[in-house]
Formats: structure tokens, sequence, C-alpha cells
């Protein structure tokens, strides 16, 4: 059983499923939690046969109780007054501030394949559906004051009044304080400094609660929700569910005051973004507009589908957490089957469209850093690309899904710019190249000499063969991977290389990393071990029977043995010693290099106790092209 279907065997046979959010900014992503998890209920629900609805409200009589982050001054003069009474914020269409913002959040909820009915409670107060709750509670005031105070310890005035009225003069809703029900009226107080983010005008008078002159606390009308639309399920934040909650104050009162039932409740964690709560008053963290514009829907229903609502969902829009995201949801697409695992229910959720069948997974699919590097060269087709680098027609799936990635990498680009430039494949590398230590140049020149001899052309054995390089020059993975990094993108990080180079193609890639020199003389004289130390390297490598081989390579007057060792998992390294130098010995003869590869073969039968024929010589030298007497040019 999934949390899904837990919450769902709590619920009664018909189920009418709530959220609702106040539009008082850009709504930020985590915004999207409850909505699609909401969602996801009412979806699950109907596959089983229950009749759901998920109804969705704009709470458009809240006050402006903040100014929107970089709005500016635009909506200092309706602190205090009814979303629905200010005016919309500049650039985004609507006739008040409270269309503007929730149409901004709502116009994802299609993409998202998010079905919900609408209703602001601006409409549903002026219809007068409100009028008989709103006299309930002000009938029972008393008891309402009592509920506060055992609840959460707050004691209110013995004349306060469960209300708030529009003020009839200044028109705001923040700064009343109401007393005083006669049944049809009610008497009220602008205050001046009721709150400190709003100044009343101070005006008094009486005016009727019904017919949208006024609105409850929100705590209040919350219970009242769940009375006038049925409302049978309504999961919350975390901080709206624990003791002395808003939710905790809303039951007692819909059992108390109201006479209505409890929807089944659940509560659910923070959205975060790297470990950030999100703010849409401050501008804290990334809009849900953005980040659905930037993600596939079904991903960014995956995203937070498969955390269970009492985990946070903490999401990083770098590039690293990004390709993850994609890696992981591809991981899934690739494993699930149709026998009804929570799976695959949770791809079914995932997917934007409700009545989809399981399309078959994409048997390739470049990650998203390596679209992202592709995006910034426009000048690249990328089916013909693929074609042209050898990889086998694209099936219609893959062609459809790499096209959506492509789209999803451009709109990451346009919005992390900054972080898009690092990815950009630069023309001239060798500035790049020059900056280098000699190490690291000899990493990429190991590594051009390695690829062209991979049997297959694959994202995991590209990745074998530059750490079998590294192995081979004895440096550090991370050394190593900044200065491949370096010559294609000028900067210290990139993409998955493997994925990356894959997709650059073997010729194209090959033929960068071969363009870097280094010298090999200064590699052995850095690296080189001590001839005793050495042998015994190779003799205990000998009798734990690892697989080894030699290469004598000369050098610049330098004469090396180089000694590769495979593990059980074809992972080889390279160690080496100086054997001569030239005019020293063992070197005679008119050849110095021939004299070397002669003595260094007699030495190696000897060191090995074997004739000559059975030492094993590697066939091809990875640090570098050789002449016809067999040194490096």
């Amino acid at each position: 059983m999934t949390w899904i279907d837990a919450i769902l065997d709590r619920c009664p046979p018909q189920v009418v499923i709530n959220d609702s959010k106040t539009p008082s900014g850009l709504a930020h992503v985590g915004s999207l939690r409850g909505v699609l998890i909401h969602d996801a209920l009412a979806r699950a629900a109907r596959q089983t046969g229950t009749a759901a609805q998920f109804i969705y409200g704009c709470d458009d009589m809240d006050p402006v109780d903040e100014i929107p982050h970089g709005t500016g001054e635009h909506f200092r003069e309706f602190l205090g007054v009814p979303l629905f009474r200010a005016p919309p914020p500049p650039g985004l269409p609507g006739r008040s501030m409270a269309e503007a913002y929730f149409g901004e959040f709502t116009s994802t909820f299609g993409p998202l394949g998010v079905e919900a009915d609408f209703y602001c409670m601006s409409d549903v107060y002026r219809s007068g559906r409100l009028d008989e709750t709103i006299d309930a509670y002000l009938r029972a005031a008393g008891k309402v004051r009592d509920i506060y105070r055992r609840e959460t310890g707050s004691i209110r005035s013995p004349d306060w009044l469960p209300f708030q009225p529009i003020c009839e003069k200044c028109g705001r809703i923040g700064t009343t304080y109401a007393s005083d029900y006669d049944g049809e009226t009610v008497a009220y107080e602008c205050r001046a400094d009721l709150v400190n983010w709003a100044e009343g005008c101070g005006t008094r008078g009486r005016t009727s609660p019904f017919g949208g002159r006024g609105k409850l606390p929100w705590k209040l009308e919350w219970a009242a929700k769940w009375r006038v639309f049925a409302v049978s399920l309504e999961g919350a934040g975390k901080d709206h569910m624990g003791a002395g909650g808003s939710h905790k104050v809303a039951a007692a009162l819909a059992r108390e005051v109201l006479s209505c039932d409890v929807p089944v409740s659940f509560s659910y964690e923070f959205f975060t973004l790297a470990g950030a709560k999100m703010s849409s008053s401050k501008g804290i963290g990334s809009t849900a507009s953005e980040l659905a514009a930037v993600l596939p829907p079904e991903l960014l229903r995956y995203l937070v589908l498969r955390v269970q609502p009492r985990k946070a969902v903490d999401f990083a829009v770098d590039v690293a957490g990004v390709t993850r995201a994609f890696a992981e949801y591809e991981r899934l697409w690739r494993t699930v089957d149709e026998s009804g695992s929570a799976q695959q229910q949770l791809f079914a959720l995932s997917q934007p469209d409700p009545g989809a069948s399981l399309p078959p997974s994409p048997g390739y699919s470049p990650p998203f850093d390596t679209m992202v590097s592709v995006v910034q060269q426009p000048h690249i087709d990328l089916v013909e690309h693929l074609e042209a680098v050898g990889r086998s027609a694209l099936s219609p799936v893959e062609r459809q899904w790499i096209e959506r990635k492509r789209r999803s990498a451009e709109s990451w680009s346009q919005r992390f710019s900054e972080m898009a430039a690092r990815l950009t494949v630069i023309e001239d590398f060798q500035p790049e190249a020059g900056r280098l230590t000699n190490h690291q140049r000899a990493f990429l020149s190991v590594a051009s000499r390695l690829l062209p001899g991979l049997e297959e052309w694959d994202a995991a054995a590209i990745q074998g063969a530059l750490f079998d390089a590294a192995r081979l020059v004895g440096i550090d993975p991370s050394e190593a991977f900044t200065a491949l990094y370096s010559v294609f993108f000028g900067w210290p990080e990139g993409p998955r290389a493997g994925s990356f180079l894959e997709f650059m193609g073997r010729r194209q890639a090959s033929g960068r990393l071969g363009a870097v020199g280094y010298s090999y003389p200064g590699l052995a004289e850095a690296t080189a071990m001590a001839t005793e130390e050495w042998e015994q390297a190779v003799l205990t490598a000998r009798s734990e029977g690892h697989r080894v081989s030699f290469l004598p390579v000369w050098a610049g007057g330098l004469g090396v043995i180089e000694f590769f060792c495979s593990d059980g998992k074809d992972r080889t390294r390279a160690s080496r010693t100086i054997f001569a130098r030239d005019g020293g010995h063992p070197l005679h003869g008119q050849d110095p290099v021939r004299s070397f590869h002669a003595d260094a073969r007699s030495y190696l039968a000897g060191l090995l106790d074997v004739p000559e024929s059975q030492v094993a010589i590697r066939g091809d030298n990875p640090f570098g092209d050789v002449d016809g007497r067999g040194a490096i040019v």
C-alpha cells in the first residue's frame, strides 16, 4: 500500500478535495506541492471508481499585508485592502492583484495536467453562501474565544467578534475590529494601530457582516469552507498541522460551533530549493511558473510525488540537480511495468495526461548537462549530429524525449545563463591547455590514445577509459577531469565526461585531447619509482596472479620501463622506473635506443626468471607515437 492508498482508504465513497492559495505575490515552486499531492489523490480515487472532485480556491478576501518582492511602492497605499480590490502588479494581466497573481500561478495547472475547479472567496462571500455560517460564528463568539484560548493560549478581548469588516471609508479589511453583533450588523472601528503593516483611518460605524462586506478570520474561514463545500479530504503544510496549529483550531470550530465533519487530513513537509525555504513575498526561491517552464511536466510531478508527504522535498536547480532528476525519472521509466506496483502508480501519476498509456522508455537519452552544452552551440542539429557520431537511428519515443529535454535545456540556460555559459565548448583551447600541469596534459594525451580503440563508443566505456588514462599517468582523478573540462569548457567543472564525449563523437573528442602536448621525460622524472621498490611491486603483483605487462620507453635521452598491472575488474594502472640515461650504464654500441630496448628485455627476463620470449611486452604505447627505433617522437 502506497501513501496515496493509505490516505484514500480513510475517505468516504464520494470525495471532495480542497486546497487554496492567498495570491499575495508570485507563487514559489513550494506552492505546487499541495496542488500536485491533492491532484494525485483525486486521480487515484477516480481510478478506483470513486467520485472525486478537486476544488482550488483563491483567497482573495485576505488583506494585502506585505509588499510583494520587486514591486517597489506600487502597493504601498493598498496595504490592508482586500487582495481583490488592489490593482494588478506591473507587467501581469488581470483586473486585480489577486486575479493577476492567481492567474499567473494557476497557468501552470494545465501543462502539469492538474484538473481543478476554481473558486474565489470574494465571490463566495458576495453570493451569500457563507452568511449562515458567519451568523453562527457571531452568535457563538464566546465559544470561539474559548476555543482560541484552549487550543492556542491566545486571549481575545471579551468584546472581540470573529469577523473582519471592510471599512466603508478607506476600504481596508486588515485594520478593522468588530464588536457588538445585534443579529443584523456589527459595530466596527478601523484602527490605526491594530497591525504593524497597515494603518487604519479611524472610522467607526456599523455594517452588515453579510453579502461580502467583510470576512471571517482565516482559521474560521477554513472550517467554514469545509461546511459550505462539504470537503472530505484536505492536507496542509506541517506548520498548520501541529499542536496549537491552525488545523487544530479549525477542527475544534467545525465540531463545536458549526457541527460539521472535519475532513480526512494529512500534513506535508516543505518543498525547499537546495535546503532553503521559499517565500513568495520576499522573492526567495524559484517561482512555480519558472520551474514549470524549465522541467517537463512529468518530471516536475515526479519530483513532488516520489517523496511521501511527511518528508521534505529538496531540489537544486543547478545543472547537477536537474541532471540527477532527469536520470532518476528515466531510471523509473525503464524499470516500470504494468504490474500495478508502487512504481507503476508513481509513474502513472507523474504523467500530465491521466489517460495516457505507458510509453516505451527511450533506449538512448543524453544527460541533461550534455544537452545544456549542446544548446550553447546553435549550429548543431541534434539528430543529425547523433547519427553522424554513429548513434543508430532514433526511435520516435527517443526523438520526442530528446527534443523535450533540449527545450528544457534551452529554458534552463535562459534563466541560469551564468551557469550555462560554463558549459559552452570553447574554440581556442590551447591557452587553457598551457595552464595545466604536465601531469594533466599527459592524462589528456594518454586518453586520446585509449579512446579510439574502444569497441563500444558509449558513456560507460568512455568513462572507464578516462579512469584508465588517469591510472596510467598516476594522477588523481579530480585533477584529471579538471584538465578535461578545462580544454573543452575553459572551466574546471562540467557534465559527466563519459556521456558528454559520447555525444561529441569519437573523432572530435580524441582529436581535441590529442592536440595537447606534454613531456614524457618530465612525467617520468616526476613519478618514477626507485628500482628496488619498483621491482618489489612487480614481483608482488605477479605472485598475486594479476595480469602484468611491460613497455620499454625511450624519450629525450631517458630509458624508462613501464609496468602495467590489471586487476580483476580490468582496471589497469602503470608504474615506472628509470632504467637508463643517455651515456650511462648499461647503454652500449652505436644506437642507444636499440641498446636500451635489448638491455631492458634482458633485464626483465632475469627479474621474472623467464626466457626473453615469455616477457609480456605491451603491444601499444599509450604515452606517445614512436619511430622505427622505438623512441617517442
